[in-house]
């Protein structure tokens, strides 16, 4: 039997929100022993309850030493300074995190790892980790994110890419943007659950008492409830069509004072990956309903395929990623296109749910981690 291959990999907080780094290597677990290291905090922490929680968690998850949640995994979080804004910082922290990943390979017997990183902030690391393959995956154009600064975002990036093997992006503008500066860009889009989201399609499936009852048709949405979301499209539907029931699935982020309120707008919270497709069950219509903002022209958003999985109809902004499947989905050019697009979408042909499912049957995550272990 060929002995598993060798990964490190600095990534968001394993125990957090999955990631599809996350869903990838979960994936690659038997083929690649994985050393994944928590989140440096890159982000200037603020003065903040929420940032007081993440600090407080982090330092206990720190003291509580590397975890091993699956027999070839190893998650550990290291103690950084998180003021990335000085060059003397990230020299020190820099400096440190080199001598953890080779005492860490040294201890659980890595001898001919990679390295991969999800976020420039690894830049310095990578640049004196020069006897091993680097690979950078790169699934978010991070000049865009608003609790980042450009110019910092811009300058680790480049000394990243000088770095780096190889750099894989997650949408076709990633992958247009970074193959200017890197002669080595590998396109790979997000996968998808293909059995556990074809759930939502199974009558078998039971829908979740909360949403079981509401006034039908349920037009829903599930994910992150924040900057990106368009919430005059979500009042505009709630309120052009008083009958309906509209579904905000997901956690919320930022001034949740802008939210709309109508009394057919139900916010229901974040559930556990593994619910989704129950709630989905529920949808009649899935929406997109993001804001055009230079993020996404970068982005290709997780949920997509994950509509297309459960063979729900689908309505969504100008989102790049999205267009790809053509009449599979209902593109609305603003908010006043949503309702008739959703309409049209209520007496669609009875052909099409089988049509999604089967666009994205060969796209799971499991093709997406044997595309990745070749890179790697």
């Amino acid at each position: 039997m060929t002995a598993p291959r060798e990964l490190i990999c600095f990534g968001e907080d394993w125990d957090r929100h999955p990631t599809t780094a996350q869903f990838l290597v979960q994936h690659l677990l038997g083929q690649f022993r994985v050393i994944w290291i928590n989140s440096l905090g890159w982000r200037t922490p603020r003065l903040s309850r929420a940032d007081l929680v993440r600090v407080l968690s982090k330092l206990r998850s720190a003291a509580g030493g590397a975890k091993r949640p699956d027999p070839n995994l190893i998650v550990y979080t290291p103690l950084v300074i998180p003021w990335y804004r000085s060059a003397s910082v990230r020299r020190l922290n820099a400096r440190r995190l080199c001598g953890v990943i080779h005492a860490l390979a040294r201890r659980h017997g890595f001898a001919h790892y990679s390295l991969m990183t999800t976020y420039p902030a690894a830049a310095e690391i990578f640049q004196q980790m020069s006897g091993v393959r680097r690979i950078y995956y790169c699934a978010d154009e991070y000049t865009t994110r608003p609790e980042l600064e450009p110019a910092l975002v811009r300058s680790l990036e480049a000394t990243l890419l000088s770095a780096v093997d190889v750099v894989v992006t997650t949408s076709q503008a990633l992958f247009d943007l970074k193959s200017a500066v890197h002669p080595h860009v590998v396109y790979l889009p997000h996968g998808v659950d293909v059995p556990r989201f074809a759930k939502a399609a199974d009558p078998a499936t039971p829908i979740p008492d909360e949403v079981q009852g509401l006034p039908r048709p349920v037009i829903g949405f599930h994910g992150l409830i924040g900057n990106l979301i368009d919430f005059d499209i979500i009042d505009s539907i709630a309120r052009r069509r008083p009958d309906w029931s509209v579904v905000m699935l997901g956690p919320t982020s930022g001034d949740v004072s802008s939210l709309p309120r109508r009394r057919n707008i139900y916010y229901i919270g974040e559930r556990p990956h593994h619910e989704l497709p129950a709630y989905l069950r529920a949808f009649d219509v899935c929406l997109m309903p993001y804001r055009l903002v230079p993020a996404l022209f970068y982005a290709n958003p997780v949920k997509l395929r994950e509509y297309l999985a459960a063979g729900k109809p689908i309505v969504s902004t100008r989102v790049p990623e999205a267009l790809q499947f053509g009449e599979l989905l209902q593109i609305a050019n603003s908010s006043d296109e949503f309702v008739p697009k959703i309409e049209r979408c209520l007496s669609e042909d009875p052909s099409l749910p089988a049509q999604r499912m089967a666009s994205v049957r060969n796209q799971t995550w499991a093709a997406r981690a044997a595309e990745l272990a070749a890179v790697l």
